[in-house]
């Protein structure tokens, strides 16, 4: 039977918090740190399910999150503002050239009246 990721993440956060609560963590090399765990039966628990523990704490490095999909849509934001920003300019200088042709146009008297 297949979990759903929202109740893969919700165990997978509870584990974390007793990880966190160990002081279980990864060094550089992503392998398992168990120096400050003092009671013995969980570090033997935390060795039997090594592969699990690490994922978790992998999945808790990437704030279980997709932070790509994140910066996508901030790119896009910004992208549309910019866009929104050069638009403007253009009805600007559309409306300058517009007006300047006007103030350089000379009116006959009947144009005027």
């Amino acid at each position: 039977m297949r979990e759903a990721p929202t109740k893969l993440k919700k165990s997978a956060k509870s584990f974390l918090k007793k990880l966190q609560k160990y002081g279980v963590e990864l060094d550089d090399n992503g392998d398992l740190n168990l120096y400050d765990v003092k009671d013995d039966n969980v570090k033997k628990y935390l060795m039997k399910n090594e592969r699990l523990v690490k994922l978790t704490l992998m999945q808790a490095d990437l704030e279980f999150e997709y932070p790509q999909k994140i910066e996508r849509m901030m790119i896009k934001a910004d992208l549309l503002e910019l866009a929104n920003k050069e638009e403007e300019k253009l009805k600007f200088a559309a409306f300058a050239k517009e007006a300047e042709e006007a103030r350089k146009k000379v009116l006959t008297y009947e144009e005027y009246f």
